[in-house]
């Protein structure tokens, strides 16, 4: 297709002030044609009334609550009609040429899964770094072709927040589909104070990495790879101060063990040691 729909997703919570800035950077791209879709998780502080007054022309799905930024983002992504999406964050904006470039991309590679951006800090200038092929990408700002989602499916609806990208990016290498990194993609990424409690954070990644490492990894290196990750995590919670709360992500993840097991689709060992040799190179 010479100019394919691109659908731009966000989702947001009570952060009005900063979701209007997303959704203008994202009309300040030149490329068209696109469409944009912003899920709103109950906010409180008229983030849809703004929405709709200043952008009549975004989609915007109202939650009845807040479902959890993973399973919100899902909502969103499934209702793209786009044969690309871009994940965007409610606190970030993209720089003018980044959805042509990651159009262009996919052109020229058609059997790429995901393009992963470079996310800089407002007021950043991009560093000189290299495109590569990567195993994984930020939430904050990437791009996926809706192919792959149908093939492989969503984010995992149990996870709430945190860790959710590593997941998908295992099944999206399972696949076959290469995810690129690429560094004149940029994202600008705010980091918006609003909603943002890093201890939490912890709790939800080290959870939900054993959530990932039990479903998806092969029985044989399963346990050994969930006491690695229960060791890492905890040894960061000690690091952070936030021991209590990575201890409380590692029991919670032990704890499902039985229906986690129950719900197992592991990937390949060519596909753990392609993780584990992009994880190498990139040290």
């Amino acid at each position: 297709m010479e100019n394919p729909l691109v659908s731009i997703v966000i989702l947001t919570w009570n952060r009005r002030q900063y979701v209007l800035k997303a959704i203008e950077s994202v009309f300040k791209q030149p490329y068209r044609p696109i469409e944009v879709i912003v899920v709103d998780s109950a906010s409180t502080d008229g983030t849809a009334q703004a929405v709709r007054k200043n952008y009549p022309e975004v989609q915007i799905i109202r939650l009845h609550r807040n479902l959890g930024a993973v399973e919100g983002r899902n909502i969103a992504l499934a209702n793209c009609h786009g044969g690309i999406i871009f994940s965007l964050d409610d606190d970030a904006w993209i720089w003018p040429s980044t959805l042509s470039l990651c159009v262009e991309r996919f052109k020229k590679e058609q059997d790429l899964g995901i393009i992963a951006c470079q996310i800089l800090a407002p007021e950043t200038e991009p560093t000189d770094v290299e495109e590569r092929y990567t195993y994984l990408f930020t939430g904050c700002g990437f791009a996926i072709k809706k192919e792959v989602l149908d093939k492989v499916g969503y984010f995992p609806s149990d996870f709430f927040r945190q860790a959710e990208e590593s997941d998908l990016a295992l099944r999206v290498l399972e696949a076959g589909y290469p995810i690129f990194f690429l560094p004149k993609a940029v994202v600008c990424h705010e980091e918006a104070p609003v909603n943002r409690d890093s201890k939490r954070f912890m709790f939800y990644g080290c959870r939900n990495e054993l959530f990932t490492v039990i479903r998806q990894y092969p029985l044989v290196v399963m346990p050994l790879a969930c006491l690695w990750k229960i060791f890492i995590w905890n040894l960061t919670g000690a690091e952070k101060k936030a021991l209590r709360f990575t201890l409380a992500g590692s029991v919670a993840g032990i704890v499902k063990l039985p229906q986690l097991l129950l719900q197992r689709e592991p990937v390949s060992f060519k596909t753990i040691r392609k993780l584990i040799n992009f994880k190498k190179s990139f040290r």
